[in-house]
């Protein structure tokens, strides 16, 4: 069977303005989009995702699950408001094989959706060095303190989530409490 990453670049090869639209093979049930211009990607959604963060999951839950999508290939013009990228096919297939192995070590990391998660308010006075993304992570865990609200809001892939959280759990700067 065709995957993702082929029906892009089948499509790019001759310039295709239109959408991909994802969907479950068994049932037909719509998964996500992908939208190109001229070839290039400029932009997809998938649940509650968008842009790259919502591409690369889409190709990375393709790759991992094996046959479970089909793709509908629609041309039609792409209004500029569904636009959020605008990479090409290699670009992406580039950065999804750097991210992939991530992807894969960090699904078996990743909390309980329901968990709920605090600040230790010791971590901003201590000497504790934080990185980006788990910054990141503290500012969204600032406003949301559900596992699964804090995958939902991130920016972050959601690998990024999980390492970020699994470092910050580690250096005391999260409370983890059951509901």
């Amino acid at each position: 069977m065709i995957n993702l990453i082929e029906v892009l670049k089948e499509q790019a090869s001759f310039g295709f303005t239109g959408k991909i639209n994802i969907l479950l093979r068994n049932n037909s049930q719509f998964i996500g989009v992908i939208y190109q211009e001229e070839g290039l990607l400029v932009g997809a959604e998938s649940r509650e995702l968008k842009g790259k963060k919502a591409l690369l999951k889409l190709i990375f839950e393709d790759v991992e699950s094996h046959d479970l999508y089909k793709f509908v290939v629609e041309p039609e013009l792409v209004s500029p408001d569904l636009h959020s990228m605008k990479v090409t096919i290699d670009e992406v297939k580039t950065e999804a094989q750097v991210h992939f192995q991530d992807y894969i070590n960090a699904k078996k990391l990743k909390p309980s959706p329901d968990l709920r998660l605090v600040l230790n308010p010791e971590i901003l006075i201590s000497n504790e060095d934080l990185t980006p993304r788990e910054f990141d992570v503290m500012s969204v865990i600032t406003e949301w303190c559900k596992v699964s609200d804090i995958y939902k809001y991130s920016k972050l892939m959601d690998f990024e989530i999980t390492n970020a959280l699994v470092s910050l759990r580690k250096k005391r700067a999260i409370k983890v409490f059951q509901n």
